[in-house]
């Protein structure tokens, strides 16, 4: 496939997805592979590590933390009774970079970010497939990897990044490692709990669940000389063909995604307390918040705190509730008065 067929295509699939990126090259391009790279000593693929100290700020949060995380909050939100017991400390914060949004043989999974926190503070590995004969063994070390962790943390992994790399490992007859463990992915309880609906009268904007947007708005996270990632598939073809590339702004794409999995698993971990440890409050609309608690709790049989929960909602004038809010609001009613 040429270049302008590649970028055609991707261009036709984001735009699906509401999308415009622009693919027009940029000034900041090398030759060759990327810096910093070295030969694993478990498999033998090319993959950069990064050190960060747990006083590492991305954006208005340090990677610490994420450390106190209240389990029980998480396993509210995200619906998963697992994530009680899952231990941060021994998470996988996990992003990928392909080569396309579908899955199968002709989607590519080239770069593989894993980060985890150390006694030394939070590492990031990124491996690298530099050549397509590489990838049975960069797969089989990501496998091993997320065996040892405790749980996987995405966003929007669940639907995307674990079935690309299920899809592979299949093919190459590794065993995928995702069965059995938790796996907290940020994107739907971070949706389910920020999307506000107007109230009568008012104009307000959801937010639109996007990485960035959460990032930002949650988290004070504003990425500067950020490589888009529709550009990241041309980076990688053009490195195989020996052309000028842009695949430093794609490792430095991929290494803000994996910190941004750490501060938002902090600051949802946070949302019921609406504090953060040292005292500050939470980021992001306090009235869409208070509704989305409301429905979690109520959905979890807990009805006189999801009632209370409600009231906060409504002095806060989070807007009307959907149907299935209502709902619960009435069920959590009967139920807290029987």
């Amino acid at each position: 496939m040429s270049d302008a067929h590649l970028r055609d295509r991707i261009r036709r699939m984001l735009g699906s997805r509401g999308e415009t990126p622009d693919l027009a090259p940029t000034a900041a391009r090398s030759v060759g592979l990327p810096e910093a790279l070295s030969r694993s000593e478990r498999s033998g693929v090319l993959a950069r590590t990064s050190s960060f100290p747990p006083a590492h700020r991305h954006g208005g949060w340090t990677l610490d933390e994420c450390l106190a995380a209240e389990r029980r909050t998480l396993a509210l939100l995200a619906r998963d009774p697992a994530l009680a017991e899952a231990d941060l400390r021994r998470a996988l914060f996990l992003d990928t970079e392909t080569t396309g949004l579908s899955g199968g043989a002709g989607t590519w999974v080239f770069l593989i970010g894993l980060g985890s926190f150390e006694a030394e503070g939070f590492e990031l590995w990124q491996g690298f497939l530099a050549e397509p004969a590489e990838e049975a063994a960069l797969l089989e070390e990501v496998a091993s990897r997320i065996r040892s962790a405790s749980m996987v943390v995405s966003f929007f992994g669940k639907s995307f990044d674990r079935h690309r790399l299920e899809d592979k490992m299949r093919m190459h007859g590794i065993p995928p490692p995702f069965e059995g463990r938790p796996h907290l992915d940020l994107y739907h309880p971070l949706r389910r709990l920020y999307r506000p609906r107007p109230a009568p009268g008012a104009r307000t904007v959801a937010l639109d669940a996007r990485l960035r947007t959460l990032e930002r708005e949650l988290c004070a996270v504003e990425r500067e000389d950020d490589l888009p990632g529709a550009r990241a598939p041309a980076a990688w073809f053009d490195f195989l063909h020996e052309r000028p590339h842009e695949l430093e702004g794609v490792f430095r794409h991929n290494r803000d995604d994996v910190l941004s999995l750490v501060a938002l698993a902090a600051h949802l971990a946070c949302c019921v307390e609406e504090r953060r440890a040292s005292g500050a409050p939470l980021e992001g609309s306090a009235g869409a918040r208070a509704r989305g608690i409301a429905a979690e709790l109520a959905r979890a049989r807990e009805h006189a705190a999801a009632l209370s929960w409600f009231e906060r909602a409504e002095a806060r004038g989070a807007g009307s509730l959907s149907i299935c809010e209502a709902r619960l609001r009435s069920r959590a009613r009967r139920r807290a008065g029987s």
